[in-house]
């Protein structure tokens, strides 16, 4: 577990606080967060706690006066009750206690994180293996996919959408990516053994027709068409995929988890595709794309950010190895807003990095607890086309959402920051 030591970074939007971390131990974050799950409980049930507790931070913005607010908290999602569902009291309880529900979905362990606009969140939860869709709408928690039918899924993990109304999952164990219609029903899938290893992530460029899959143990980003077609293979493509199936199935692993077990002693991703050059990739984690279409790579092990154009040329790199302001130790997420600027979650220093569209650091926010605004090894991110920012917060079991402030509304927002 990590705490954090604070430096000051002069950016563009002026002297910022950058959060680093520090080793602290596990077992006092578990009682802090027990200490205020029991607060909160305290203060109501099921909506009304939640509306204190948003209410008591709604004011928490990043950077810190005199600079102009560019981050807003808005508050957190974890179960039914947080979308106007009301819980008994022993739901409440137990929900202090354990961080579940008596009865009501709640989150846990979530891996990603996309809404369209803030009326259906969809969040991709680990310990379930199963997407909830947080509908404000109906006032309700839905799970999607199931485990049978044509949409099936084994282990979704990341989220990603056209805007239009359609879901894509990326399901690494089935080796395949599946996309789900306006009314959250099953419409096609595609990829498969033969085309992928380990789908981890997806997203969409629905104006050049592309979807980017960002596959982790092939060391690529595969792009497709909307009718499934193999269009490109961003990074190096020397490895045999086939050679490699054939080495699992070699190993006595005829199951379609075929991909996430140890094949005696060997690795498990294709090797001969790891790259350290541009354009290249060694545990590709996440894509994200911008307005504009310019392709954002998290390229896990090369503790780096890759930009490419939408033919897939390299344009330029954000991060390092290190510790210090626009430095990267463990790069998960990304993300880019309406007006461009890139947001990268780390996993090591539990904050978000703010770049802006030629790489330069703008500023970061958060530091590692279980309060607003602090994260808990953050992991997907998500900004909808109205600026609302979404955190997969995973050992705090929640979706923590921000608003960003484009420089007009935060010249036009005169409330006094708390």
């Amino acid at each position: 577990m990590f705490g954090v030591s604070h430096r000051w970074h002069r950016g563009k939007y002026g002297a910022l606080l950058v959060t680093l971390p520090f080793r602290v131990g596990r077992r006092a974050v578990q009682a802090a967060a027990a200490i205020g799950a029991l607060v909160a409980a305290g203060t109501g049930l099921g909506w009304p706690a939640m509306a204190v507790a948003q209410d008591a931070v709604q004011e928490l913005v990043w950077p810190l006066p005199p600079d102009v607010p560019r981050i807003r908290y808005v508050g957190a999602l974890r179960s039914e009750s947080d979308i106007g569902k009301k819980g008994s009291f022993l739901g409440g309880l137990s929900r202090a206690i354990t961080g579940k529900g008596s009865g009501d979905l709640s989150i846990l362990r979530p891996n990603d994180v996309y809404a369209a606009d803030s009326m259906r969140v969809f969040v991709s939860d680990g310990a379930a293996g199963a997407v909830m869709v947080f509908d404000r709408g109906a006032g309700e928690v839905r799970i999607i996919g199931g485990k049978e039918g044509f949409g099936a899924l084994m282990k979704p993990m990341g989220l990603g959408g056209d805007g239009r109304g359609r879901v894509y999952v990326a399901d690494p164990s089935a080796h395949r990516v599946v996309m789900f219609g306006p009314n959250e029903e099953f419409l096609a899938a595609f990829g498969g053994p033969s085309q992928l290893l380990n789908p981890v992530d997806v997203a969409v460029d629905a104006d050049a027709d592309r979807i980017y899959v960002a596959d982790s143990y092939l060391h690529q980003v595969v792009v497709y068409n909307h009718a499934g077609a193999i269009v490109q293979r961003l990074g190096r493509h020397v490895g045999d995929l086939a050679a490699k199936r054939v080495q699992a199935g070699a190993a006595g692993d005829s199951s379609s988890h075929g991909v996430q077990a140890h094949y005696q002693g060997t690795s498990r991703d294709l090797v001969e595709n790891r790259g350290a050059e541009p354009g290249e990739f060694r545990y590709p984690l996440s894509v994200a794309v911008a307005p504009d279409g310019t392709l954002y790579v998290s390229d896990g092990l090369n503790f780096r950010v890759q930009a490419f154009d939408r033919e897939g040329t390299h344009l330029f790199s954000v991060g390092r190895l290190g510790d210090t302001p626009g430095s990267l130790a463990r790069p998960k997420g990304i993300a880019v807003d309406p007006d461009g600027h890139l947001y990268v979650v780390d996993g090591a220093f539990n904050n978000l990095q703010v770049f802006d569209g030629q790489g330069q650091l703008l500023m970061s926010f958060g530091s590692v607890g279980v309060g607003p605004g602090q994260f808990w090894l953050p992991m997907g991110i998500h900004i909808d086309r109205h600026g609302t920012i979404y955190v997969a917060d995973r050992y705090n079991d929640r979706i923590q959402m921000f608003q960003y402030l484009s420089v007009e509304e935060s010249a036009t927002d005169t409330r006094e920051p708390n």
